[in-house]
């Protein structure tokens, strides 16, 4: 993994589904739901390095910009999560697709990215193992 350059920072962030119901269980919602973080991470200028879609809670592992504010990264992975999940009629309408709270944490780089990075690549469910640069 490499190390962290000057001005940003590795975050590990996850969402639960509201209830923990079993959302994402459908593997065309789970990949849906990654091809759309992944591209808001794209759009946003932030690095990928995993996401897990797990049927009931979201995992992701992105570099981004220092400065970023903590609730900015959250309320944007969550708004593409949610909007595969009501784009795909899984949970029509306006029903909550997440709880309220959620999982952040910095990582200073090098090897807790690399394990954190293998932990979510060994979990179960749908898991994009590349990084955005090898693409």
């Amino acid at each position: 993994m490499p190390h962290t350059p000057p001005g940003t920072k590795w975050c590990h962030v996850t969402l639960s589904t509201f209830k923990r119901r079993k959302l994402f269980n459908i593997a065309e919602t789970a990949r849906f739901c990654e091809h759309l973080l992944r591209r808001t991470c794209k759009d946003e200028g932030w690095r990928v390095a995993a996401i897990a879609v797990r049927p009931d809670a979201v995992h992701t592992l992105l570099e981004v910009p220092q400065a970023l504010p903590r609730d900015r990264i959250v309320r944007r992975l969550r708004t593409a999560a949610a909007r595969a999940v009501h784009g795909g009629s899984v949970c029509p309408g306006g029903r909550r697709v997440f709880e309220t709270g959620h999982w952040f944490a910095v990582l200073p780089g090098g090897a807790r990215v690399a394990t954190v990075r293998r932990h979510l690549l060994a979990q179960s469910g749908i898991v994009i193992e590349r990084l955005d640069d090898d693409q």
